[in-house]
């Protein structure tokens, strides 16, 4: 069976100082367990420490293989660059939305890329064929696009536990482009919410200049599927911990503690992006609004150390420091501080003693991909118990919220939108609270890290073990067969689309010019005896002649309209009957819109109309186009009249003027056994639809996107096949 080899920046285990190493609990070591998960696993990762730091190197490497692990060792010039550098003083602030504080260098670029290639290196090191690879966290951006073409077979995921920022704060960072890339090398990319990979899908858009769909691309002649999947809490260690036999001691112990007083918890990791200096500032403006509830509550602050030793990090450590004393000096009294900062990490029984015993749970975030501490806070209320429910106060920006919608959700920004909540809070009603409560607990149960776990991993699983090369490779027996046909005596039609099947697109459809390699390839197939060739385009008659004519080649322009014969002498109508008279009132709703969105024209072909939006801003122009499409389908209901939405445009050409009917003309014309097309969008399809009768028809599908196309491919393997089908007709 295939193993599951899971990628992280730092590995599940605790490396002694004699270099022995032991398992650790929590995180994507329990989702896995909690998810029950039929595979072998094997991690890979940073130990932790520089290498300078590690007297015996191979005995910390034989150590952490027997615990199932292999290491990627990192000198502290390597760390430098590649985390405290360009992973967290660059793409942390970034991603978080907070670009004032990310710093950017050519150095710890550089870094990073080197470290990533040492994580693949290390990947390819244990990888057999089959093998799942899941790749964790905005660290190794990189790795899954430096798996491809290294080894065959291999399914690669991977999952941001950040957000992923707008596309307009991504675009700040000077390699986009890498990163975008680095990422689409996965077959499935996972993020918390929707949000989130609206984002990403923006940001490819606007880098790339690639379209996605919801669920994913065609990219590379791969699919790479992209989804949400919502982080849960680890259900099964809060569980063990509440039902070992020393929780109700511990419990009790924190009840004590409490001396009667209503107690506000935060527990965070001590980060910016976590919003303490502004959570404590709400604090004070609620004390300062509600002096009846100063000697009421205890606000306890549990921070959890991070990064010591970072110059921002200490400083904002001192500065909650110098807050919670201010506050406590203003509004405690002898024997009572309203604030408590504990900067110290707890055991889970503690946590969740607290988390049951606490009034108010405040998770206000300025910025976070998920924040677990809102689901654990939520599982760990047992009303069963007879204990009051608490309420969770919840940033609107944390990624729990889309999921948490019982709770208050409030601005972490806004202090007396947060203070309001606190006493909101504190004042709710115990059945209000407690149906909050009963609203949200069930699903979180469900949804726990083990969940997560499994319902990715299935997904990765059900990516087709495959040869990287088979999208370029599959039509490669076809075109030895067609070959052997043709030399037998049988007649072959070659239909091929143009834009977007034989050529690629670009900003200036002008530039789109053949490729050096394509005229002679297409008059080679054109000359050979029982085989007739035909690009059927959009294309107007001037720009098909300028650059395919002269080849042997039939051209067939403006979507059906007109037809050169061999690519020489006169253009002839397909149907000289064809109605235009439609063209003068569309005409002109067409060039207003044009007039309204910049970067876009109106083309007037023969027997069509286009609206051409590929130099507008993307989404604008995608958001125009959708609505334009509706416009002009209402406007042109009662017209002989087809309107389509094609690539970065808006089609409306007459009905009596299609791909299809021109194919099927020509199959006839030319007195086809065979026919062959290729398409790559939706006036190819109605070729591609054709069902001549007594005729063997064969057709492909270049791209993503719904067909009905026998075969699908890209532009790379369209291409291979037809050189293939030219060698084997030269044998």
């Amino acid at each position: 069976m295939a193993k599951l080899i899971m990628v992280s920046n730092r590995l599940p285990v605790k490396v002694e100082p004699d270099g022995t190493s032991k398992r650790t609990t929590g995180g994507l070591a329990s989702a896995l367990e909690g998810g029950a998960i039929d595979h072998e696993q094997v991690w890979v990762g940073w130990p932790g420490g520089a290498v300078e730091d590690f007297d015996d190197l191979e005995k910390v490497r034989a150590g952490l293989e027997q615990e199932g692990v292999r290491p990627v060792f990192l000198s502290q010039d390597e760390l430098d660059g590649f985390y405290e550098g360009y992973s967290n003083s660059t793409l942390w602030p970034l991603l978080h939305y907070m670009v004032e504080r990310a710093r950017f260098s050519q150095s710890w670029w550089q870094a990073y890329q080197d470290v990533n290639r040492k994580f693949a290196d290390t990947i390819l090191e244990v990888a057999e064929e089959g093998d799942l690879v899941w790749i964790h966290d905005y660290q190794l951006f990189l790795v899954p696009m430096m798996l491809r073409g290294r080894k065959l077979g291999l399914r690669v995921g991977f999952f941001l536990h950040t957000p992923f920022c707008t596309s307009e704060l991504f675009r700040v960072l000077p390699d986009r482009a890498a990163i975008l890339e680095g990422v689409l090398g996965a077959d499935v990319v996972g993020f918390h919410t929707y949000n989130y990979l609206r984002h990403f899908r923006s940001s490819i858009l606007r880098v790339l200049g690639l379209e996605t769909e919801t669920e994913g691309m065609w990219h590379e002649g791969r699919e790479v599927k992209m989804g949400v999947y919502p982080i849960g809490h680890n259900r099964t260690m809060f569980e063990e911990v509440m039902g070992g036999p020393e929780f109700p001691e511990v419990l009790e112990r924190h009840r004590a503690d409490l001396d009667g007083k209503r107690l506000i918890l935060n527990v965070e990791r001590l980060d910016y992006t976590k919003g303490i200096p502004e959570k404590l500032g709400a604090m004070r403006r609620f004390l300062e609004l509600h002096p009846e509830k100063r000697n009421e509550v205890m606000f306890l602050l549990i921070a959890v150390p991070s990064r010591q030793g970072v110059k921002e990090y200490d400083e904002l450590t001192e500065e909650v420091q110098r807050e919670v004393g201010a506050i406590n000096g203003k509004f405690g009294k002898v024997g009572h501080s309203p604030v408590q900062f504990l900067h110290r990490g707890f055991p889970l029984a503690d946590l969740a003693a607290l988390y049951v015993l606490c009034d108010v749970c405040l998770v206000t975030p300025l910025r976070d991909g998920m924040n677990l501490v809102a689901k654990e806070f939520v599982d760990c209320q047992r009303m069963e118990d007879g204990l009051s429910a608490g309420v969770l106060i919840l940033s609107e920006f944390a990624g729990a919220a889309t999921e948490l919608s019982q709770a208050l959700h409030v601005n972490p920004y806004d202090v007396d939108d947060v203070a309001t909540a606190v006493n909101r809070a504190l004042e709710m009603p115990e059945a209000e609270r407690r149906e909050r409560i009963e609203a949200m607990r069930p699903r979180l149960r469900k949804n726990h890290s083990g969940a997560w776990a499994k319902q990715f991993i299935g997904d990765l699983n059900r990516v087709p073990m495959r040869d990287e090369r088979a999208p370029t490779m599959k039509l490669r027996p076809l075109a030895g067969d067609l070959a052997k046909r043709v030399k037998a005596g049988e007649k072959l039609g070659l239909f091929l689309d143009y834009d977007g099947t034989l050529r690629g697109f670009v900003d200036v459809p002008e530039d789109a010019v053949p490729d050096p390699g394509l005229p002679q390839l297409l008059a080679e197939l054109a000359s050979v005896d029982g085989l007739s060739v035909a690009v059927v385009s959009g294309r107007a008659p001037a720009f098909l002649e300028e650059h395919l004519g002269g080849l042997g080649v039939t051209l067939v322009g403006e979507h059906g309209f007109r037809w050169l014969d061999g690519g020489e002498g006169e253009w002839a109508l397909f149907n000289p009957h064809v109605n235009n008279e439609w063209k003068s009132g569309l005409r002109e709703h067409l060039e207003q819109v044009s007039l309204e969105t910049p970067g876009t024209h109106v083309e007037e072909k023969a027997s069509a109309l286009v609206w051409h939006y590929r130099a507008a801003d993307p989404e604008f122009g995608e958001w125009r186009a959708r609505s334009l499409l509706d416009e002009v389908t209402a406007m042109a209901a009662n017209l002989p009249v087809t309107v389509h939405h094609g690539k970065k445009i808006v089609e409306v050409s007459s009905l009596q003027v299609s791909k299809g009917e021109a194919v099927d003309y020509l199959i006839k014309q030319w007195q086809c056994g065979i026919a062959l097309v290729a398409g790559d969008d939706q006036t190819d399809e109605t070729m591609i639809a054709l069902e001549p009768e007594g005729v063997e028809f064969l057709s492909v599908k270049v791209g993503k996107g719904s067909t009905r196309a026998v075969y699908r491919t890209d532009i790379t393997g369209l291409r291979v096949f037809l050189e293939e089908f030219r060698e084997c007709l030269k044998r």
